[in-house]
């Protein structure tokens, strides 16, 4: 990447910006132990908070460390307040070098950082929330990030934001020659390498980077970050303006496979001709009449489907009485949403699932959030929220947080968050179980060696004990 700036105008660029960090690790330090060395390291007061996701707030001069407990049992989190960048950048050096010497990381961890400028200065001419989305994705150089932490491309929680959209769907945009923001549409969820969605609190979060070892890769993570916070400023200070002919070739080329898509919605013939083994059912019948009938109630989701779901053979049926659309024998990689289906005997890797019932799946390394997992299924290393599941299925190293829903399966490994578990559901001693707030403070209670004695001493059950009679 090419820049004419010197050396003096990069560095006045960079030091406009605002940069906070969370760093995801392993280490075999207590919690406590591992506030106060970072603290001593970094001069600022870091809290111990025992809850995942805790709401303590972070400043300038206060940070937090608190479990993951999406990583397993042992995972921490450290979040730093967002710093000026002559401060931030010699703090994530030393966390970075801390975590290397104390810790380890694997392909669970993940660094994300955010960015947002110095509000006082004048030559950041647009806040954040100005900014230009469209342009931004076209111009951002994902493989100039994915070339330092390709491990990271195909991550579920940092999808890949070249994936622009018309706003009207079924529009053919592919002999387009200027550009009109306003007709297209950009990721705007959390799982992906940006997440706009923080825009509305003045900042922008990248989630590119992470994987084994990434604390060793200090270099890499300054130069990416460096290289966004310059073509942030850049667009934001109007170095940057209007769009390129680069831009709209790389627009071009997004819409190319998505034009080729809406074409075949002209004709219910048109879209069995170009996708042959995507079979279309009405109520478990294949009729031509049935088909052509409901075309214009079933297109819509089958557009989701193959744009979103990148599912193009399987067996799909709209039951007229439900109202539920049922896909059989899909087969999908990296979907960036799978959404309001029946999933039947599919093979399913690296997508967010939501709102599905789940009938004898293979899921692997995904998200599943409010879903109803019937029977037959194996849900491997994903994250599953929200989700009732029932008897017959089996989760394996997965981080499960279901809090008022049944869980009556097998679990294999991983962690348990919360969840009502049922009668026949079957629980690994390798599985860790978070404990409540109550749980927490009442072992924190227990645990003191004074008490340990006295019971060893006397002989009588432990506290814990005495206190569910």
């Amino acid at each position: 990447m090419s820049d004419n700036r010197t050396h003096f105008d990069k560095l006045n660029a960079l030091n406009s910006s605002v940069i906070g960090f969370e760093f995801e690790f392993y280490t075999k330090l207590l919690k406590g132990r591992a506030s106060e060395l970072l603290s001593s390291l970094v001069k600022k007061k870091i809290v111990v908070s025992e809850k995942y996701h805790s709401k303590t707030p972070v400043d300038r001069n206060n940070f937090k460390l608190e479990p993951d407990y999406s990583g397993g049992n042992n995972m921490l989190e450290l979040i730093t307040g967002p710093l000026p960048y002559d401060e931030a950048m010699p703090i994530l050096i030393k966390i970075l070098r801390w975590i290397d010497e104390n810790g380890w990381t694997t392909d669970r961890c993940a660094f994300q950082f955010s960015i947002s400028f110095d509000k006082n200065r004048r030559d950041v001419k647009d806040k954040i929330e100005n900014l230009d989305k469209l342009k931004f994705v076209l111009g951002l150089d994902e493989n100039f990030i994915y070339s330092k932490f390709g491990s990271r491309e195909k991550n579920v929680y940092a999808k890949s934001i070249k994936n622009v959209v018309p706003v009207n769907r079924f529009s053919i945009l592919d002999k387009i020659s200027s550009i009109d923001p306003m007709m297209y549409k950009v990721p705007n969820d959390k799982y992906y390498g940006v997440n706009f969605t923080k825009i509305p609190s003045g900042y922008i979060e990248f989630r590119y980077l992470g994987n084994r070892d990434y604390q060793k890769k200090i270099r890499d993570i300054r130069e990416i970050i460096d290289y966004i916070v310059l073509y942030m400023y850049d667009l934001l200070s109007h170095r940057i303006t209007g769009y390129t002919k680069d831009d709209l070739a790389t627009l071009k080329k997004m819409l190319a496979r998505y034009s080729k898509v809406v074409r075949s919605f002209s004709d219910p013939a048109v879209f069995i001709k170009n996708f042959p083994e995507f079979h279309l059912f009405v109520d478990l019948k294949g009729l031509e009449e049935n088909i052509k009938t409901y075309f214009p109630v079933i297109r819509d989701k089958i557009f989701d489907l193959i744009v979103e779901g990148n599912i193009t053979s399987c067996y799909f049926n709209y039951d007229t009485t439900t109202g539920r659309y049922q896909i059989k024998e899909a087969r999908s990689r990296d979907a960036f949403s799978i959404d309001g289906m029946d999933l039947i005997l599919c093979d399913i890797k690296n997508a967010n699932i939501k709102n599905c019932g789940i009938y004898n799946c293979e899921i692997r390394k995904s998200t599943i959030d409010d879903c109803y997992v019937y029977a037959g299924t194996k849900i491997v290393s994903s994250k599953i929220k929200s989700t009732i599941i029932d008897y017959t299925n089996e989760l394996k190293d997965c981080f499960v947080d279901c809090e008022g829903k049944n869980i009556n399966c097998k679990i294999v490994d991983g962690v348990f968050r919360a969840g009502i578990l049922g009668a026949n559901s079957e629980v690994s001693e390798t599985t860790f179980k978070v404990k409540s707030d109550e749980d927490a403070r009442f072992s924190r209670f227990v645990t003191d060696s004074r008490l340990k004695d006295d019971n060893d001493k006397y002989n009588v059950p432990k506290f814990g004990n005495m206190n569910n009679r």
